[in-house]
């Protein structure tokens, strides 16, 4: 992994941070698009090689404590009606809970990278799926979430900025 790869991902971690602690509506097709992408990003990095079965169970073991950490972060979320649709907010908890995400990342690369060298569950393809797949996680906590309490969510797209204009008469 280079140093042009880790300043993009911590330009993303960082800018999902920024707009998720201000708020913003909650858009199904903006909260699970971009973590669905970052995946499949992560997923072609692996190759179409034959993976070891070592690096397959560090990789299945990195996703799932993604997903649960996601969970989490997820349950942390604010989540509130504004202006007659749904919004969510990261709280200080969310914030810990995202350090807690990035220091269980940093300990499992130190951890593997003195068992292996390199390999898949140790570079780029590893911290993209985790990334996404927590992502969505947390995606899919606060959209149950909204469902759930049957708070209405924001248009998705360029249509729901359509739509919210008023007329000029």
């Amino acid at each position: 992994m280079n140093y042009a790869q880790i300043l993009l991902i911590a330009a993303i971690l960082v800018w999902t941070m920024v707009r998720r602690m201000a708020g913003q509506p909650v858009q199904s097709r903006r909260m699970v698009l971009i973590p669905i992408g970052v995946t499949i990003a992560g997923v072609a990095q692996l190759g179409s090689g034959h993976l070891p079965v070592a690096d397959l169970l560090l990789l299945s073991l990195q996703a799932a404590l993604s997903i649960g950490l996601g969970l989490a972060r997820g349950a942390s979320v604010q989540v509130f009606l504004r202006d007659g649709v749904a919004w969510c907010r990261y709280r200080w908890l969310t914030l810990g809970l995202w350090a807690a995400t990035i220091g269980v990342r940093v300990v499992f690369a130190v951890v593997t990278g003195a068992f292996r060298s390199g390999g898949a569950a140790s570079g780029l393809p590893s911290l993209l799926i985790g990334l996404g797949v927590g992502l969505l996680a947390e995606a899919a906590i606060v959209l149950v979430r909204v469902t759930s309490n049957e708070l209405p969510m924001a248009p998705d797209g360029r249509a729901g900025r359509a739509d919210r204009r008023q007329p000029i008469l």
